[in-house]
């Protein structure tokens, strides 16, 4: 329930983001707990959270880990999955220095 509180007050009311996702393309795992990881390009990340692609489906409230180049291993909760695509809310913000390094290595563009 304290996760659940938490993710609500990060989200906001109605759901909408407080920051703003960076374009990437990183290439890395992730696994719902349990099972062995799958292959993901993320394409979009932010302190609070990530999409990516992927072949594999995952189910909506699943936990997942992540790993994310110059950060490690990460959980994360899946938001939504939808057509090859999901969006997982991490339970514990990524520091942003740690962050501008993953989005470095993932060649983020401005759109």
């Amino acid at each position: 329930m304290r996760i659940a509180a938490r993710m609500a007050v990060e989200n906001g009311p109605g759901g909408e983001r407080r920051t703003t996702r960076a374009p990437v393309q990183v290439s890395t795992t992730m696994r719902a707990l349990g099972y062995h990881g799958f292959d993901v390009i993320i394409r979009n990340i932010s302190e609070h959270g990530f999409m990516a692609d992927t072949a594999t489906e995952f189910v909506e409230g699943s936990y997942v880990r992540l790993k994310l180049p110059c950060v490690g291993t990460v959980l994360a909760r899946i938001a939504w999955a939808k057509g090859g695509q999901v969006g997982g809310e991490f339970l514990n913000t990524v520091n942003p220095v740690r962050l501008r390094l993953v989005m470095g290595m993932g060649g983020a563009t401005a759109h």
